[in-house]
C-alpha cells in the first residue's frame, strides 16, 4: 500500500516534469525555466512560507539557538536546488519516489509469513 502511494507521487512528479519540459520547448527566450521561477510563477506565497518553515523549524541551526551557527539548510542547499532546471529536478524526484516504491515493494515480496510456510509444507 505504501509503495503504491509512493509510486503515485512519483508519477505526479513525472507529469509535472513533462509540463515543465513543455514550457521549456514552447517558450522562446531562456533555454530552460529554473525551479525557483517555476515555483514563484505558480504560487509565490508557498515558496515564501516554505523558506520560513525550513529556516526556523527544520534547520538544526535555526531550531537550536544554543548551537550558535548560521542556518545552512535553505540558503546554500535549497537555494542551489531552486537554481536548477525545473524539469531536471522533477525528473530526479520522480526517479527517487519510483525507486523507493520499488525498494519497498521488493522487501514486502521477499518477506515470507508463517502461513506461507505451512502451505508449502515446510516447517
Amino acid at each position: 500500500m505504501v509503495s503504491m502511494g509512493l509510486r503515485i507521487i512519483g508519477y505526479g512528479f513525472g507529469l509535472v516534469a513533462l509540463y515543465a519540459m513543455w514550457l521549456d520547448l514552447s517558450s522562446t527566450g531562456a533555454p530552460s525555466i529554473v525551479l525557483g521561477q517555476f515555483w514563484s510563477d505558480r504560487h509565490l506565497t508557498s515558496l515564501m512560507i516554505g523558506e520560513a518553515v525550513v529556516s526556523r523549524y527544520i534547520d538544526p541551526c535555526g531550531l537550536i539557538v544554543s548551537l550558535g551557527c548560521a542556518p545552512f539548510l535553505w540558503h546554500p542547499v535549497i537555494a542551489t536546488l531552486l537554481g536548477w532546471p525545473a524539469a531536471l529536478v522533477f525528473l530526479l524526484l520522480m526517479m527517487f519516489f519510483a525507486g523507493l516504491a520499488r525498494l519497498i515493494r521488493g522487501r514486502a515480496e521477499r518477506r515470507i509469513s508463517g502461513r506461507d510456510l505451512k502451505r508449502r509444507g515446510e516447517k
